[in-house]
C-alpha cells in the first residue's frame, strides 16, 4: 500500500493519498482546492491512478478540491448518501465498501459535525485481514472533536457526535491508527504536528 499524509497550514487541514501500489489505483481524501494540480502531479510521481476522491463531509472551513480533481482525473467523487448538494456524486452509506486493488475502504457514517460525515476504515489485504487505519475527518481530531453547530440542531449534532465517537470509532480495535483531517492548534503554536 502507498499512504501519504499532507499537512496544510493555510487553512489548517490534512489530506491523504492512499491505495494499492501493485494495481496502481488510489484515492484522495479531503483535497484542498488550491492543491488540485499537486495531487495530479503526485499521482504521476507515485505511478497511481486516482480512482476515487472522498470528502469526509461538505467542508465549511476551506474550499474542497474534490469536484475539480474528479473532473480533471475522471475519478468518482464520493460523499455520504445524505449529502444535500446541487451537484452529482458517487453515493455511499454506512458499511459500504470500496475496493482499490488490495486495499479495502469500509465506509463508517459518523454524523455529528455534519449530518453526512463519514470516516474511512482502511485495510491493506497484503498486510493482513484487519484494518490498518481510520481517517476520521472532523469527527475526531488531535486534541478535539468536530463542532456540532454545523448539524441541523446543536443538541441533535452533539448526540450524533457522541454516538459516532463512543459507539463507532472507539469500538475499533486498539491497534488501528487514527488519522484526522484537522488538528487544533494553540495560539502560541507555530508548527503543525500530527
Amino acid at each position: 500500500m502507498i499512504f501519504r499524509q499532507y499537512l496544510h497550514s493555510e487553512p489548517i487541514a490534512a489530506s491523504y493519498f492512499f491505495g494499492c501500489g501493485g494495481q496502481s489505483t488510489g484515492a484522495i481524501v479531503d483535497p484542498l482546492l488550491e492543491d488540485v494540480d499537486f495531487y495530479i502531479e503526485e499521482s504521476k510521481r507515485l505511478g497511481m491512478e486516482i480512482s476515487y476522491i472522498f470528502d469526509t463531509h461538505l467542508h465549511a472551513d476551506h474550499l474542497s478540491g474534490a469536484r475539480l480533481l474528479a473532473e480533471k482525473t475522471g475519478a468518482k467523487y464520493v460523499l455520504h448518501e445524505s449529502a444535500q448538494t446541487s451537484f452529482n456524486y458517487y453515493s455511499v452509506k454506512d458499511n459500504d465498501q470500496i475496493i482499490l486493488g488490495n486495499v479495502v475502504v469500509d465506509i463508517m457514517h459518523t454524523p455529528g459535525h455534519t449530518p453526512e460525515h463519514i470516516s474511512l476504515v482502511v485495510t491493506d489485504k497484503t498486510r493482513g485481514a484487519e484494518p490498518w487505519f481510520v481517517l476520521t475527518g472532523h469527527t475526531l481530531m488531535v486534541g478535539d472533536v468536530g463542532r456540532t453547530e454545523l448539524a441541523s440542531d446543536v443538541e441533535e449534532g452533539a448526540s450524533q457526535l457522541y454516538d459516532s465517537i463512543f459507539n463507532k470509532l472507539v469500538t475499533l480495535d486498539d491497534h488501528i491508527e487514527v488519522y484526522p483531517n484537522q488538528i487544533t492548534l494553540k495560539k502560541s503554536e507555530k508548527q503543525i504536528w500530527v
